[in-house]
């Protein structure tokens, strides 16, 4: 196992230029040598969970002085065969992934709904998350603004220089990977878990790729599935 697992290694998560691979190769050996070789078991594959049929709401109460907002979104697959990465990431970064996005934009700067509001996508899960800070009286209005800048997306409804600023967003986290040993060893790690292969540049490419149709196409795999709010006590 242990010699499969060197012989197949992305040496780039070790490798800092200064030994041979060889040399890097035996000190992995030495290192691993030592660990217990008995009772290993396969590790079943993540399977995505659909989205409830009803949306859950979780609402709390705390010492806080600003309002937390969380709304948690299924996207379907989490592997590279169930699903179009990148056009899952685009979608993120023209909903809310830059400072150029819809929820930044608009639900934050134009509106003032929320101190900050962004989205993130979890590959290996099959989720999209939206934070954002809001006030207990900007509540139902920063869901519904949120649940609009979502759909506006879905049907497309953006300028072509909000899907240009996503992609030069995105090709720059891609492009400075290198210049941190523990960010390429994050992305290596994601691509493991989600049982994909392609290389920094390879992505790059994929993402120059991406038509509008496939960012809506992946827009609409969204799914709200719970909605969480933590507000301070003084407005319960």
């Amino acid at each position: 196992l242990y010699g499969e697992l060197l012989a197949t290694a992305r040496l780039e998560l070790f490798y800092c230029g200064s030994a041979s691979l060889e040399r890097v190769r035996e000190a992995l050996a030495a290192a691993f040598a030592t660990l217990p070789r008995d009772g290993i078991r396969d590790i079943a594959p993540s399977t995505p969970h659909p989205a409830r049929t009803e949306v859950k709401r979780v609402e709390e109460a705390m010492d806080v002085s600003q309002g937390k907002l969380a709304l948690g979104f299924r996207t379907g697959g989490v592997t590279c065969w169930e699903e179009d990465y990148p056009a899952l990431t685009m979608f993120n970064a023209v909903f809310g992934g830059t400072t150029l996005s819809k929820l930044f934009m608009n639900v934050r700067e134009k509106l003032s709904l929320c101190y900050y509001a962004s989205s993130s996508y979890a590959r290996s899960k099959g989720i999209m998350t939206v934070s954002s800070g809001v006030e207990q009286k900007d509540y139902d209005r920063a869901v519904e603004e949120i649940t609009r800048q979502l759909t506006a997306v879905q049907n497309g409804d953006w300028e072509d220089w909000e899907q240009q600023g996503a992609l030069q967003a995105m090709l720059s986290s891609l492009t400075s990977l290198p210049d941190s040993q523990s960010a390429l060893e994050n992305y290596y790690v994601g691509q493991t878990a989600t049982d994909c292969d392609e290389t920094p540049e390879q992505l790059a490419r994929a993402l120059r790729e991406v038509t509008k149709e496939r960012i809506m196409a992946a827009a609409q795999s969204a799914r709200l599935d719970t909605v969480y709010f933590l507000h301070g006590k003084e407005e319960a």
